[in-house]
């Protein structure tokens, strides 16, 4: 596949842009980790799905996070005038809570939204010990957000998993991955809370739950030729729940399709 690599400054970060030979106006926006398992991206690439990344990195998902993410997506449809208004946002790990929150003030960019092993609520990540290597990341919560105290910090009110009565009121076809092993990013007080609160209240959510899998590897099909099926519950096989599991092929294919179809 030909394409090209473009960067460029907006508001004091830089935003990396992959175009591919033959664009075909749809576009991915990934909030963090821009080629961490990048596997889906690339097939779509391959598509005529262009990809771009804005740098904002240690922001949170912040308001201002925010402010900068709709100031990137105005520069983008002044840059790339082919582009659909909308894209398909991606949120891997707490890039998630950029993604969430930027869909969340700003639907009317947003075609599809990818969630794969997200942040949900901060207050159970970053984790706080040494012995988890994320030092220093809770204080940076702290003054991104204007947090004065410990008590602010818990009682925000403004956290994605406090949010699903807005999201889900967009009606945005929403995917999202899952490792219910997941040590980094718990699972069961993030991901998990996402899919019960869309059981219960009848929200659209396609979601595939891989059993027994971390919080690495991300997404689908990157380690296939190592790991050909995964055992998984989803919402697109009939009947499947934690206790009712099945056989998955590990392939990139569902994602792909996701944003295709």
């Amino acid at each position: 596949m030909e394409y090209r690599i473009e960067k460029f400054i907006v508001n004091g970060y830089e935003a990396t842009v992959i175009i591919p030979s033959e664009p075909n106006g749809e576009w991915l926006w990934k909030t963090e980790f821009f080629y961490a398992f990048d596997k889906a991206e690339k097939s779509l690439c391959e598509k005529g799905f262009l990809r771009a990344y804005f740098g904002i990195s240690d922001k949170y998902g912040s308001p201002e996070a925010v402010k900068l993410m709709y100031g990137f997506y105005l520069e983008m449809m002044k840059r790339y005038p082919f582009l659909n208004e909308k894209c398909g946002i991606i949120g891997f790990s707490r890039g998630g809570l950029y993604a969430f929150n930027y869909t969340l003030a700003h639907p009317e960019t947003v075609k599809k939204a990818y969630f794969d092993a997200p942040v949900l609520d901060l207050r159970t990540w970053p984790r706080r010990g040494e012995e988890y290597g994320e030092n220093g990341l809770y204080e940076q919560v702290l003054k991104e957000y204007g947090f004065k105290s410990e008590k602010e910090y818990l009682n925000y009110g403004g956290y994605p998993v406090e949010n699903f009565d807005r999201y889900f009121l967009l009606n945005l076809p929403t995917l999202l991955i899952a490792g219910d092993s997941d040590k980094t990013v718990a699972f069961r007080k993030n991901s998990l809370k996402m899919i019960d609160y869309c059981k219960k209240n009848g929200a659209p959510l396609t979601y595939y739950v891989k059993v027994g899998v971390d919080h690495h590897p991300h997404s689908l099909g990157n380690d296939k030729d190592t790991v050909k099926e995964l055992t998984v519950y989803s919402s697109e096989i009939k009947g499947s729940d934690e206790n009712h599991t099945a056989v998955l092929a590990n392939d990139e294919k569902y994602i792909v399709d996701f944003f295709i179809v």
